[in-house]
């Protein structure tokens, strides 16, 4: 691509005062990823998951403007919590995979709320007779539990499954149906930030299993995938920037170093959704969650977010209005991502430790990304060090992990990660 510069003081004689500026590279070399399969399959409308969609969506259609493109993009609400009840089969053939392949260690109170069921927990709590807070203590294995037993043969539960069930599955197709503009495609397409395509697979039961809707094929375009989920025949999905499915990805442990970056980075405006209802006018809607995460994101992301915009115009406004060989060096995209999650600034380092990531899902926690607030001594650092040789596992060095060796091994250990990590395929 000709004159674009890719580097962090290249973007623009500001972007030293930015944050992770080089973020727009990368999305840039995803939107043109993203663009170039939905011309190339014939795609006419596609649909961005809430939250992250809605500022991936954004710079989508920045690109498709640019290039003149027809294709018709919708921010469709949806999240695991919301998608989940309404795609479960009737409680008697339901085994919850979706929900206990990935948290088992939750309480009642939380498997109710993943079922966005939340407003009914104190009731039913007390219809099984549980002490006081007793909903709220974790199960170490919940589905093997005897309350989970005892929760799954209560009257009042069954009925409240499957009237929710039936009723949130219809309010979610006719909003997809209006939204849609009347009926949803054959294949719905969607977009997301992605790791494992959960929700795609929520959508998948919701919509095809039954075969009482138009749809009879899902197709998903991610930033990026760590696992396949449910994905199958009819129920396909991509990461488009990089993916270990089946293989690692070209240059995938850069691309994947940090994913807690992106989620935090593609904030919405408004908080998760917790269900879907009809309303007295006939009307479906998802029905938003709180926004807990509002005053942090106004503070700190949201100024971030408007320099990735801004840098990302300006890559866009460089490139030939027909979109035609602008495709960026994909040697450059990685080296300027890797500046980012390599080699971050210190000004980086402190802002990424100020926020947090709310989940509103399993176990419903606010993760965050601090950093100590004193470096540890030299024989604290050699006993981590010890401790990680021994281990043999980067996921355990949390959602950074050169961060976290920079923080508790010393800059060398994390320098030599990062030679290796860059080196790698």
């Amino acid at each position: 691509m000709h004159g674009i510069a890719l580097s962090a003081g290249g973007l623009d004689s500001s972007a030293g005062l930015s944050l992770f500026p080089e973020l727009a590279t990368t999305f840039f070399c995803w939107v043109e990823r993203l663009h170039r399969a939905l011309v190339e399959q014939g795609v006419q409308q596609v649909f961005f998951f809430s939250r992250e969609g809605q500022p991936l969506m954004r710079m989508f259609d920045m690109y498709r403007e640019r290039v003149g493109s027809r294709i018709a993009s919708h921010y469709l609400e949806v999240s695991r919590r919301s998608t989940l009840l309404p795609s479960l089969a009737p409680l008697a053939e339901e085994t919850f995979e979706t929900l206990f392949r990935q948290y088992r260690r939750i309480s009642l109170v939380e498997f109710l709320s993943s079922l966005g069921l939340e407003a009914q927990t104190r009731s039913i709590a007390q219809a099984l007779g549980l002490p006081n807070g007793a909903g709220y203590r974790r199960e170490e294995d919940l589905p093997t539990s005897p309350t989970f037993a005892a929760l799954k043969a209560l009257p009042q539960f069954q009925a409240l499954y499957e009237s929710e069930r039936v009723a949130r599955r219809r309010a979610f197709i006719d909003y997809l149906s209006e939204l849609s503009g009347g009926t949803p495609p054959a294949r719905l397409v969607i977009v997301d930030v992605g790791w494992k395509g959960t929700i795609q697979d929520n959508l998948f039961a919701l919509l095809c299993r039954n075969v009482d809707t138009p749809v009879r094929a899902l197709t998903g375009y991610y930033v990026g995938l760590v696992a396949e989920g449910a994905a199958g025949l009819n129920n396909d999905k991509y990461g488009l920037l990089f993916s270990s499915v089946n293989a690692p990805s070209p240059k995938f442990r850069v691309f994947s170093e940090n994913r807690a970056l992106f989620e935090v980075v593609l904030a919405a405006d408004h908080g998760s959704i917790v269900s879907y209802e009809t309303t007295a006018d006939g009307r479906a809607q998802p029905i938003r969650g709180e926004f807990e995460e509002g005053e942090m994101l106004d503070a700190e992301v949201f100024p971030v977010q408007r320099q990735l915009f801004e840098h990302f115009k300006r890559l866009v406004a460089s490139m030939p209005p027909d979109g035609k060989g602008s495709l960026l060096p994909f040697e450059e995209v990685v080296r300027a991502h890797a500046r980012m999650v390599f080699n971050p600034t210190s000004r980086e380092r402190t802002w990424f430790s100020s926020v947090f990531h709310v989940e509103n899902f399993g176990v419903f926690e606010r993760s965050r990304f601090d950093t100590p607030e004193s470096r540890p001594g030299l024989i604290q650092r050699l006993r981590f060090l010890k401790q990680v040789l021994r281990r043999r596992d980067v996921g355990a060095l949390g959602f950074w992990p050169w961060s976290t060796l920079y923080e508790r091994g010393g800059a060398l250990p994390a320098a030599i990660y990062a030679a290796i990590r860059r080196l790698q395929r």
